[in-house]
């Protein structure tokens, strides 16, 4: 990934989209992963934020895979978020990004990495079952959003008012691991495989 930007990924449990976020943070440099999921395995892995930020502050002008799973994520989200944005020039992943980032509440940490991340070097990536619960500020930054099968009504008509009427069809077309990608400025919508 190149260019700085924030990416989506929707859909329901086993659908695909954590196999998706490892492909896409495959050749990244620099990676931090709140993995609240325990879903990831190809980094150094952290369940102390104290260890964390020691190791960090060691290797942090270098190459890095960093994996933190925290113990109170409500609580250690923010302290990440402000290291990320802090220290820039790396790709942050967030699993059940929903839970951060809820369609009522952005914490001041995590609206500086949505809103000026791009000025640090900084690429967000949000993982979600759950599109419908999400911040408006994190869809409106969105570059890209891929969607993989849903089927709770409020997620598909939320889908449909984000990207237009033709989600839905698309959306009743998707096999197993298939998903829609959106990519700003561009039209229409694709259909990929994780």
């Amino acid at each position: 990934m190149t260019e700085k930007k924030i990416i989506l990924i929707f859909g329901k449990r086993g659908s695909g989209k954590s196999y998706l976020a490892q492909k896409l943070v495959e050749r990244e440099e620099r990676l931090v992963i709140f993995d609240t999921l325990s879903e990831y395995q190809n980094g150094v892995v952290f369940e102390s934020y104290e260890g964390f930020t020691e190791f960090w502050r060691k290797i942090y002008q270098h190459p890095y895979r960093l994996i933190y799973r925290p113990l109170n994520p409500d609580q250690e989200i923010d302290l990440i978020a402000d290291l990320v944005y802090t220290l820039g020039n790396c790709c942050f992943l967030v699993e059940e990004i929903d839970c951060y980032c809820t369609a009522y509440q952005i914490s001041e940490s995590f609206a500086h990495v949505v809103q000026r991340g791009r000025h640090q070097n900084i690429s967000l990536i949000g993982i979600t079952q759950r599109p419908y619960g999400i911040h408006r500020l994190l869809t409106s930054q969105a570059k890209e959003i891929y969607v993989f099968n849903t089927n709770e009504p409020r997620d598909r008509e939320y889908l449909r008012t984000l990207l237009g009427q033709e989600i839905e069809e698309k959306l009743n077309q998707l096999k197993q691991y298939e998903y829609i990608k959106w990519t700003d400025g561009k039209e229409g919508l694709e259909i990929g495989k994780a």
